[in-house]
């Protein structure tokens, strides 16, 4: 366990100086969001197309791991659904409050998940990361944004949520990359060095990305629902993306590492999602660092029971 706590240490170090770096102000507040948008629309597509264009598909169970992350997701996505009332009355929470627990719940944050894969697995691992990504990021990214536009209290024009999916960077660079593996294309080798070398920046950025979003201050109030969401994501996820995995045949380190897809902490970007159609973002904050903080602890459980 100590090995495993010693590996996954520089990851959740880069995540504290995120956090240092923006409370001390060494970067300008109005510059993260900057950050922010590139990594998601360049670093991070980048990393995700090469990751998936260089894979050897043949050493991996592919078609079965996606089959377990597209079953183990809709498992997860429907049952938080069928929780939405009783969980409400229980902890007297309104529906724009629950749409932000049905988000913490549902939604993974990639950029931990491949700086560890990647730490474990090498190449091998990114590439099961990868199809993770390219299997759920649409179904994700549709019931959740339709889950807070349905209970969200917002004024004004809805998103348009075909639209924010077919334009969406993640899913445009691993449906490129799966094309260009198939077919057997090859980049010019000076453009495939620049992808290679964009790529390079997107896991440590991403990083300190996640440790400048967190919200260290978290309210009594919110905290009971904030458990409640973080023992639903970081324990309820990854047993069930481990047993439908399994029913499918996934073993050895591709379980271990669709287990971890669903063991990481849930993606920042829930919280635009939650301010911009009318969630409760400050819940979701809360959330996201209390996920954060406990994964540290409960990934190595993962991986050691797994590995």
């Amino acid at each position: 366990m100590l090995i495993i706590f010693e590996s996954l240490l520089p990851i959740f170090i880069l995540i504290v100086l995120g956090q240092v770096l923006r409370k001390a102000n060494f970067i300008p507040g109005e510059t993260w969001p900057g950050m922010e948008r590139i990594s998601y629309f360049l670093f991070f597509p980048t990393l995700l197309f090469m990751t998936v264009y260089s894979a050897d598909f043949g050493e991996l169970a592919a078609a079965e791991a996606a089959a377990g992350f597209l079953t183990g997701i809709a498992i997860m996505l429907g049952f938080m659904l069928a929780a939405r009332k009783p969980m409400e009355a229980a902890l007297q929470l309104s529906p724009a409050s629950y749409s932000s627990i049905y988000q913490a719940a549902t939604r993974w944050n990639g950029f931990i998940i491949l700086a560890i894969a990647e730490k474990l697995m090498g190449t091998q691992g990114l590439a099961i990361v990868a199809i993770g990504i390219g299997a759920m990021v649409v179904p994700i990214n549709v019931v959740n944004i339709a889950v807070v536009t349905a209970l969200g209290e917002r004024d004004g024009p809805k998103l348009n949520v075909f639209r924010q999916i077919a334009t969406n960077p993640l899913i445009i660079a691993v449906i490129a990359g799966v094309i260009a593996n198939l077919l057997g294309f090859k980049l010019y080798a000076p453009l495939e060095t620049t992808l290679s070398l964009i790529a390079q920046v997107s896991l440590p950025l991403g990083l300190l990305l996640v440790g400048a979003g967190l919200r260290i201050r978290l309210p009594n109030r919110e905290l009971i629902a904030a458990v409640i969401a973080t023992i639903l994501k970081l324990a309820i996820m990854p047993a069930i993306f481990t047993a439908c995995a399994w029913w499918y045949g996934v073993r050895g380190d591709t379980l271990m590492v669709v287990a971890l897809c669903g063991a990481g902490p849930t993606a920042m970007n829930g919280y635009v999602v939650a301010r911009e159609l009318g969630g409760d973002a400050p819940l979701f904050a809360v959330i996201v660092t209390l996920q954060t903080f406990v994964c540290f602890f409960t990934i190595p459980v993962v991986i050691a029971l797994l590995s």
